[in-house]
């Protein structure tokens, strides 16, 4: 029995593909920041320097929820993320930061785990499965991430390119091609 292999996209069409997940990526973010804010009273801010730590973040989102002043969230790294903009990474991290605080998960690297896994779910329930390629991407980028930190002790110096190469050569590979990569 022969079976047929699926042809490898060539760049033209991975690069045609990958800009419709961010797309459909950035379109989910927005919803959730937008949402994030309407349910809070108080949206967000970019800043050079943002909360670092929990104890931190957990301070500004009191003083946000009880004054309604934006949470700040870093505005820094921005460039390369997965996201078509800076101001669409940012609208991530304001939900990620504000589901740090509803869910009660500190900035260690298993909270940080169970945060990028209750993110992926939402994005699940969204109507995104397992195997499209936006879900697989969100993945590498926040699981991806984590694997890094706590191998290596840094994040992707391009988020986007770690992504695209977990995508291209398979999540293990993508995360031993970062490892190799000199700053």
């Amino acid at each position: 029995m022969t079976t047929v292999q699926p042809t490898p996209l060539d760049a033209d069409e991975f690069s045609a593909e990958i800009s419709l997940a961010r797309l459909r990526l950035a379109e989910f973010i927005q919803r959730k920041a937008s949402e994030t804010e309407a349910s809070l009273g108080f949206g967000f801010v970019g800043v050079a320097k943002a909360p670092d730590t929990y104890q931190q973040l957990r301070g500004a989102f009191i003083t946000s929820s009880d004054t309604r002043v934006p949470l700040p969230v870093l505005s820094l790294f921005c460039d390369t993320s997965i996201y078509w903009s800076p101001r669409e990474n940012q609208m991530f991290r304001f939900w990620h930061d504000v589901s740090h605080i509803e869910c009660g998960l500190s900035f260690t690297l298993a909270d940080e785990l169970e945060l990028a896994l209750w993110h992926l779910e939402q994005f699940e329930r969204d109507g995104h499965t397992r195997t499209c390629l936006e879900y697989r991407m969100l993945e590498a980028d926040l699981v991806g991430q984590l694997h890094l930190m706590g191998l290596i002790g840094r994040f992707p110096y391009n988020q986007l390119q770690f992504v695209e190469d977990c995508i291209r050569f398979g999540f293990h590979e993508g995360v031993l091609e970062e490892i190799r990569r000199q700053d």
